[in-house]
């Protein structure tokens, strides 16, 4: 070791060569460093400030955000999943879109940011549901859209034919099931 240190302050006339070695990277074999916990934060950068108790005060954007996180996560959706139908559906483009619509109708009588069906939310909750309900409350529609997904997964076990079904009623991977599989949303 000595002649390594010998041979380094002759090649770049160092004075302090320790100096040199802990700033090149060098130390690890000659110094024990002691290792500090790193803590790290679950605080999503979008959620700063807000949880369940206050979401009804934000934007549809950061809502749909939140719970889209929020119900992926207790539905066991790939997050990354739900966002794409969250996108197909109404076009949601994230936390910062701040032109994003949330309280949709299709053509076909879907409603809301995940386009439920009045007889689909019936049969996952058993009782009729209301439709402005369904249509104007992110947290309700996304909840059901989740727990809609994750009947579906159990019941075919294939995320192509789930999202088919999600789409048409019908188990078969069409080609909104194929968008959905190939799209992965990323806002920064």
């Amino acid at each position: 070791m000595n002649s390594i240190i010998k041979k380094l302050k002759v090649m770049f006339n160092i004075t302090n060569i320790f100096a040199f070695i802990v700033v090149a990277g060098l130390a690890a074999p000659f110094v024990k460093f002691e290792d500090k916990p790193v803590v790290q934060t679950d605080v999503d950068p979008y959620l700063k400030g807000f949880d369940s108790t206050n979401m009804d005060q934000v934007e549809p954007e950061v809502q749909m955000y939140y719970y889209i996180k929020k119900y992926s996560k207790q539905y066991d959706i790939p997050v990354k999943y739900a966002f794409s139908v969250a996108y197909i559906e109404s076009l949601y483009r994230g936390p910062c879109d701040k032109n994003y619509k949330h309280n949709v109708t299709s053509c076909c009588g879907a409603l809301g940011p995940m386009q439920i069906m009045p007889a689909t939310a019936k049969l996952i909750y058993g009782k009729k549901i209301n439709k402005a309900q369904l249509k104007n409350d992110i947290d309700f529609n996304v909840k059901t859209s989740m727990m809609l997904l994750q009947i579906l997964y159990n019941k075919y076990n294939n995320w192509g034919i789930v999202f088919g079904a999600y789409n048409t009623g019908k188990p078969y991977v069409n080609n909104y099931a194929r968008r959905v599989l190939k799209k992965e949303y990323v806002w920064l």
